[in-house]
């Protein structure tokens, strides 16, 4: 329980820095990414940790993570500087928008973390392949990481996904036996706010109404990850 906590509350603060940066970035649009940040926030860090590590800049450690959050916290003043007033008006104009997109966060999250806790096995289909990638990545100092099934080799296969949930098990300290699961529960939450995040936008920019946008939003949600 109190992983799953560290987990989210992790992914709450680096969307939280991530702010500034969404409001930027989409601009164009009625939620300003807020949805986004979330998730933006962590691909961003991951690239730039594996850029670093891939040109032996710096070492795939978790004192590198915290650098990179820093270096992001940082872009995020910058762009904060007379935008301050903007993005407090918008959070105060948009407070059902905000709130709507954590409780779908924390729903879906807590949904699918609870699922995986009946059944948290990794057995099983690419269960096991994908626990090797995920460990392979924790414990390689630079990339390519090593191969878990060919020593003296590096991965040869698509690793980055692996490399964003193997950040947050380094910055959380969490077991990866424990992270693997709520990686999961974590891509489960992020797709349901990404999804609603688009509808929300959609019916927003054809000028529909907060109520309709954030029903339509959470129906788009429901619709993806637990009818589909």
């Amino acid at each position: 329980m109190i992983d799953a906590f560290i987990w989210w509350l992790s992914v709450e603060i680096l969307g939280l820095i991530a702010l500034p940066i969404t409001f930027v970035l989409f601009k164009s649009l009625p939620d300003r990414g807020y949805a986004f940040g979330k998730g933006l926030s962590i691909l961003f860090v991951s690239y730039f940790l594996w850029l670093a590590a891939s040109l032996h800049i710096m070492p795939n450690t978790r004192w590198a993570i915290f650098l990179l959050i820093a270096a992001l916290a940082l872009v995020s003043i910058l762009l904060l500087k007379g935008r301050y007033r903007q993005i407090q008006g918008f959070l105060s104009q948009n407070r059902k928008l905000v709130i709507a997109t954590e409780l779908i966060f924390l729903l879906f999250f807590v949904l699918w973390a609870v699922i995986r806790a009946y059944n948290s096995d990794i057995l099983f289909g690419e269960k096991p392949m994908d626990f090797a990638f995920l460990n392979a990545v924790l414990r390689s100092e630079y990339f390519p990481p090593h191969d878990p099934w060919l020593s003296g080799y590096s991965i040869s296969y698509y690793y980055f996904g692996y490399l964003m949930m193997a950040v947050l098990t380094k910055l959380t300290g969490i077991a990866s036996s424990i992270s693997f699961n709520l990686s999961l529960a974590l891509i489960f939450a992020l797709t349901a706010i990404g999804a609603f995040s688009i509808l929300y936008n959609l019916v927003k920019l054809s000028r529909g109404g907060i109520k309709a946008a954030i029903g339509f939003g959470l129906v788009a949600a429901g619709l993806l990850l637990i009818l589909a």
